[in-house]
């Protein structure tokens, strides 16, 4: 149920917001794409099939994984030029090498360790991304995708989320953290932009999503603090109202952002 979820409802969201940044823009597809959506689903039925206290445990291990989604995209935003293939296997492979280290040689992280290290990796990469690489925001081509591409958009979406929802499946609360948030939505949202927009549209959309990757460490440590004491149904939805506040403030500093 889990995982026919995830197939439907990311395949459906991405789709629909891959449809909206290429209407809105750059900035707003990379505020859009990291709304909570996999997360919300992920955490919700680890809270009802191993209960509340499990789910709040693999939070810990969120900020990780986030960190090293946010090396993930810097490294498509670095390779995307030379190709959307090799751009994916070298984003892929570092994300891959990453969270083997954290897993197998490193002992969990606490919550404010993790929390620390993010920090440190999101400063460094988008630093690099906003005056290393000089990624501005492009306009958008006219695009009017037809509803096959939507269908087929939702299809690929849905089925890279659905492999990685079954993946996190079969690990220990940290390592599921981890796991559980591997760059599913975030590779679908960059190579549909690569494809339908252009490199440099993916890589502006990029820089955004450095950013927005804190929108995800609001949710998890919201959810990790509510899931024990309320509940996942009502832990989930003050954790999406705290996302929901975080991107309308973090909206304010994006439209300042080159």
């Amino acid at each position: 149920m889990k995982i026919l979820l995830s197939f439907i409802l990311a395949g459906a969201w991405i789709s629909g917001a891959t449809l909206l940044g290429e209407r809105l823009g750059s900035k707003k597809a990379g505020l859009i794409a990291n709304l909570p959506s996999n997360i919300v689903l992920s955490l919700i039925f680890m809270a009802l099939t191993s209960g509340p206290g499990y789910a709040a445990e693999t939070t810990r291990g969120v900020p990780v994984g986030m960190a090293i989604d946010t090396l993930f995209v810097l490294v498509f935003m670095l390779v995307v030029k030379r190709g959307l293939g090799k751009a994916l296997l070298a984003s892929l492979g570092v994300w891959a090498a990453a969270a083997l280290i954290f897993i197998r040689a490193i002992p969990p992280l606490s919550t404010a360790g993790a929390i620390s290290l993010y920090l440190v990796v999101f400063v460094l990469c988008f630093s690099i991304a906003e005056w290393g690489l000089h990624i501005r925001m492009t306009e958008k081509r006219p695009s009017s995708p037809s509803w096959k591409q939507i269908a087929v958009r939702a299809l690929f979406a849905g089925t890279v989320v659905a492999g990685a929802v079954t993946v996190a499946q079969f690990a220990p609360p940290y390592m599921t953290g981890i796991l559980s948030t591997f760059p599913a939505v975030l590779s679908s949202t960059l190579v549909i932009f690569t494809l339908s927009q252009g490199a440099d549209f993916a890589r502006a959309t990029g820089k955004i999503l450095i950013l927005s990757s804190s929108n995800i460490i609001v949710y998890a440590i919201t959810a990790g603090a509510t899931f024990t004491s309320m509940g996942p149904w009502l832990g989930s939805l003050l954790a999406f109202l705290a996302s929901l506040v975080y991107i309308s403030l973090l909206n304010l500093l994006v439209a300042k952002i080159r």
